[in-house]
């Protein structure tokens, strides 16, 4: 798995690699309860961003091997940093699976988007009523307003015709 541009030895679809994934996980919340409650925003906010950025930290290294953290920049005091990491984490695991998932349903995918673009949902009587109310017919009254006046130009040119017949 690819992160910030640096490979890592983790994926998503290794069970090993999720299991060790999950339990990091588990460790790191017991942790925040157990010892989270020393550290609080309102009392040492500092200190409260240290502790989350540690936090991270050891989970990073927990699942993608030890020194992890530090190869992703991060260095214990910059809260921001370890949530743009976060971020990419979830992202790079996301991606995985979308990519696994696009080679094993392929043709279902896309059938699906566009079955669901091309036919709309059937609507009973009543739905179609409320959609003709709520989006009204545009109509151009300019092309009406010339359609008369070329059609009373047409009359009156008969009429002329009649009457010099």
């Amino acid at each position: 798995m690819t992160i910030n541009g640096i490979e890592f030895d983790f994926s998503t679809l290794n069970a090993n690699d999720v299991d060790r994934m999950l339990a990091a996980q588990t460790r790191q919340q017991e942790r925040a309860r157990t010892e989270g409650s020393r550290y609080t925003p309102e009392s040492d906010y500092p200190a409260w961003l240290r502790f989350q950025c540690r936090i991270f930290m050891d989970y990073l290294d927990e699942v993608l091997g030890e020194g992890a953290s530090e190869k992703l920049g991060l260095d214990g005091s910059n809260f921001n940093a370890c949530l743009t990491v976060s971020k990419a984490f979830a992202e790079a695991m996301a991606a995985e699976k979308a990519s696994v998932s696009a080679l094993i349903h392929p043709a279902e995918e896309r059938a699906q988007v566009s079955a669901a673009q091309a036919i709309p949902a059937p609507m009973n009587r009543e739905q179609r009523r409320a959609a003709v109310k709520a989006h009204p017919a545009v109509v151009d009254f300019r092309a009406q307003e010339a359609a008369k006046a070329t059609r009373r130009a047409q009359l009156k040119a008969e009429l002329e015709a009649l009457d010099n017949a």
